[in-house]
Order: structure tokens, then C-alpha cells, then sequence
């Protein structure tokens, strides 16, 4: 057989990729008259590319005024989206709702509550074989939001290879309380899924919300480069980026500047990030700000962050292990609420900001252990202790899993204190509450290690700083070693 010539290998090989496009170009976009007409071209092309296995392409287009339209539906994304640097503008007085989506169908399945911890289903057979992101939902109330007015639900999702889990839930499902409902999503372990390239400005004079994206039951998802700008408004309830039931997620280079919330009251509540059940997610060289905190997540697991410079991170209940390198956190606080294994600052700088704060509103303080090392704290009158713990009252949570009250173990180490004359104290602990409630003994906590600390004025030179353990003396249920070296 004669060989195929290298020069013409490669022509085919570019033709199919060529043909393997769409533009919007031809779906409308170049006779398109109005905002409403741009956003039904690019819906058109990207409904079209899915149903043929097809990318769409965005090569010739710069700019795009869109208007959602009064039948407004997220524009559903393939595996490989390139924005190729879209800048659009979009005007919303239709619907609150995601601009752009990818979302996969669940499947319901059932199996008692004591196979969870085996991590082994290959008795189930609908996960027997393949590749399923199988959820976990309890329908028993994890706990009750005091002064919110709702409950708070815990959900966990597990990798599943052939039957076999990849990683293990937040905490057992084999207890009395747990009432299990399960579902899962099929997914393709080569398929790559990328978002990238696009700036979003949601205009001013907006009726409604616009979203960037939203990812419902996806794996191995990368958002790179979008960013998203917010006017002044008076709306809240933002979720710029909304994520549910996901895992193994990469977010790099994205950028939020500002969001749909309001300041002080939890009325005034809006996101960059809003997640719900996530495990396996990555965050790296994010810039994001708003009136609110740009992360509101619950039942998140393994979680990274790298190189990003936000005003907030937030498990507002239920979760496990996170990390945070060379992150600038400034203005607000660290927040947890029933967190296990451990949360880890490595090279930090906090700007007028308490690393972590376990919140009392779910009344569910669960064991984990703080690290904090080679990080510089910046105190400030509003913020200068290491771990802020609220309480509200006294009473044990219904839920026998959360009956204790655990304090969290802390190590730090090479901290450096940045303090101004003004500030002549720093706690390592601040109980917030009454005094009342610190009259029962907390479980769990058994260390709190201080090597190296370093304190220092503005100007560099050094600072006297007095350290206390706690701002209010405390107990504990077993003996506590403390030491400062």
C-alpha cells in the first residue's frame, strides 16, 4: 500500500477540524437586528452543535449587545466551549437565570444506607459498571438555620469507577438519623470540558439577575479566563457561577468584579460562587469581590485555592479538608459550620480578616483541625484573633451526630503579626456570646501549638503584642496542651 503524504495527512486532519465548527454568524448573528434577535442566534448555533457533536467557533466575533428575550432558556454548552474573547453585554428584564449552561439528567437508585461506608456498590446494578457521579441526599434535616427559618439538608457525592468509589463521603450515612435518597449521573472519564475566554457585563438598568454558568451533575470541568462585571443595584441573591452536584472542577483566571448583594443583613446575600455538593474543586489566581462575599457554598469536599485574591470563603455547612496557598484574604472571614478534617492556610496574608469563624446559626460544632503556617495577619480593630466561635445558646442539637459542641485543635506556625499601636492584643480564641455559654466543657480540643510567631508594626519594626489563649476563659473535655514557642 502506497503511504499517505505527510502534507495532505495534515490538510485532512485541519479540513475535519474546520468542519467540526459552527459559527453563530450563520445562525442569525449577521442579520440579526436587536439584542433579542444576537441572543437567539447564539442559542440556535449552540443547541444545533450539540445535536450534530459539533463545537461552535466565535473566531470574527468581538462584541455582542444581547437582551434576553421573555422565553428566556440558558444556552446549553458542549464539552469545549472557546469564547475566543466574546466581550458581551446583556441587558435582563425577562428572568432571573443562568446565561450559559451545561447540565446532565440524574438517575434515581436505590441500596440501604449501610453500603455507604464500604465504598464498594457493585452489588447495585445500575453502578456495577462505567463511570457515575452517584448522590447522596439525607432527608432527615442535618440541622435547623436558627433565626433563618429553614433546614439545612446534607448531601455528599462519590466518584464511581466500576462500581468502586473514588473518594469516601464528608462524614458515615450509617446512622439511626439518616433517611437516604440517591441518584447519579453518567459521565465520559476522557471527556475534557472546558469553558473559556469570555468577558460578561451584565448592564446596568437590569429588571433581573443574569448568571455567567451553571453546572448541574458534571466531572472534570475547566472555567478559565471569565470574567464578569457588576453595575450598582439594588438586587441581590447573586450565584455568578452556580454549581451543583459536581466533582473534579477547575477554575483559573477567572475574575468577578462585584455582585447582585447588599451589605450587613443576611437578606442582603449574593455570590460569585454558590455550590452545593462538590467534591474535588480548584481554585487558582481568582480575583473576586462583593458587597456580600463572593463564596456561599454548603456540602463541599477537598477544596483548593491558590494564588487568589477574594474577600470571603464560606462552607456555610457540611463539609471536609481545605486548603488555602498564597491566597490575600481581606475584609471579612473564613466561615464553617459542621466541618471535618482539617483546613490549612500555607502562605497567606490576611487584610483586616479573622481566618476562621465557625458560625452558630446551624448550632453544629464539629471536630477539624486549623493549620496555619508561614502566613502574615494584619490586625485591625474589627479583626484580631485567629479563630472567631459563636454560640448562640447552650442547647444540644437534635441531631445525635451534632450533639457535641467540638472546638477545633490549631497549630501555627511562622506567623508573622502585622499591629498597629491601636492594637495591643491578640486572641487566639474569641468566643462570641454569652457567658453562659461558655459554662459547658467543649469536645475534641486537646492542642493549640504557636512556634515562631513574629510581631511587627506597620513600618516593619518590632511590635510588643500580648497573646492570650482566649478572650474569655473556656473548658474542654479533655486536657488541653497549650504552648507558645
Amino acid at each position: 500500500m502506497k503511504p499517505v503524504a505527510l502534507p495532505l495527512v495534515i490538510f485532512l486532519f485541519f479540513s475535519l477540524f474546520l468542519r467540526a465548527q459552527v459559527s453563530p454568524l450563520d445562525y442569525g448573528l449577521r442579520e440579526a437586528a436587536n439584542g433579542i434577535d444576537r441572543y437567539y442566534a447564539l442559542y440556535r448555533a449552540h443547541t444545533d452543535a450539540i445535536a450534530r457533536g459539533l463545537n461552535v467557533s466565535y473566531e470574527g466575533i468581538d462584541t455582542l449587545h444581547l437582551e434576553l428575550p421573555p422565553d428566556f432558556k440558558a444556552i446549553p454548552l458542549g464539552p469545549y466551549t472557546d469564547f475566543g474573547g466574546l466581550v458581551l453585554y446583556v441587558t435582563n428584564h425577562s428572568a432571573h437565570g443562568a446565561l450559559f449552561s451545561r447540565i446532565s439528567p440524574s438517575k434515581p437508585v436505590t441500596f440501604d444506607k449501610s453500603l455507604i461506608d464500604s465504598l464498594d456498590f457493585r452489588s447495585i446494578p445500575a453502578l456495577a459498571s462505567g463511570h457515575h457521579l452517584l448522590v447522596l441526599e439525607d432527608l432527615t434535616p442535618w440541622t435547623e438555620r436558627r433565626g433563618y427559618g429553614y433546614q439545612q439538608y446534607r448531601r455528599d457525592i462519590l466518584v464511581l469507577n466500576d462500581g468502586i468509589a473514588r473518594n469516601a463521603p464528608i462524614t458515615t450515612w450509617n446512622t439511626d438519623s439518616t433517611r437516604l435518597k440517591a441518584y447519579y449521573y453518567d459521565f465520559e472519564p476522557d471527556l475534557n470540558i472546558e469553558v473559556k475566554n469570555l468577558t460578561l457585563h451584565r448592564v446596568k438598568g437590569s429588571s433581573f439577575r443574569t448568571y455567567c454558568l451553571a453546572l448541574v451533575g458534571q466531572q472534570g470541568v475547566t472555567v478559565s479566563n471569565i470574567h464578569v462585571t457588576t453595575p450598582r443595584s439594588r438586587m441581590i441573591a447573586d450565584g455568578v457561577f452556580s454549581v451543583s452536584n459536581c466533582a473534579n472542577l477547575f477554575f483559573d483566571c477567572d475574575t468577578v468584579e462585584g455582585t447582585y448583594s447588599g451589605y450587613g443583613s443576611s437578606r442582603n446575600y449574593g455570590y460569585a460562587f454558590s455550590m452545593n455538593n462538590v467534591y474535588k474543586s480548584s481554585f487558582t489566581h481568582i480575583k473576586a469581590y462583593g458587597n456580600w462575599g463572593v463564596f456561599g457554598t454548603n456540602n463541599l469536599s477537598n477544596t483548593y485555592l491558590g494564588e487568589c485574591d477574594i474577600d470571603r470563603f464560606d462552607i456555610h455547612c457540611y463539609g471536609r479538608d481545605v486548603q488555602l496557598k498564597s491566597c490575600t484574604l481581606r475584609g471579612r472571614q473564613t466561615l464553617f459550620s459542621s466541618m471535618y478534617g482539617t483546613v490549612v492556610f500555607d502562605s497567606c496574608h490576611f487584610i483586616d480578616y479573622t481566618p476562621v469563624r465557625v458560625r452558630s446559626s446551624y448550632n453544629a460544632y464539629t471536630p477539624f483541625d486549623i493549620y496555619i503556617t508561614d502566613c502574615t495577619f494584619e490586625l485591625t480593630r474589627r479583626y484580631h484573633s485567629l479563630v472567631q466561635i459563636d454560640f448562640l445558646d447552650t442547647a444540644d442539637n437534635p441531631r445525635p451526630e451534632l450533639n457535641p459542641k467540638c472546638w477545633p485543635n490549631l497549630k501555627v506556625k511562622n506567623l508573622t503579626v502585622v499591629a498597629p499601636t491601636t492594637i495591643r492584643t491578640m486572641n487566639i480564641f474569641y468566643p462570641k456570646g454569652n457567658t453562659k455559654d461558655l459554662r459547658r466543657e467543649f469536645d475534641y480540643i486537646d492542642n493549640v501549638e504557636i512556634e515562631g510567631l513574629k510581631t511587627i508594626r506597620p513600618n516593619g519594626k518590632p511590635a510588643k503584642l500580648n497573646l492570650k489563649l482566649s478572650s474569655s476563659n473556656f473548658k474542654t473535655v479533655k486536657k488541653l496542651n497549650y504552648s507558645v514557642r
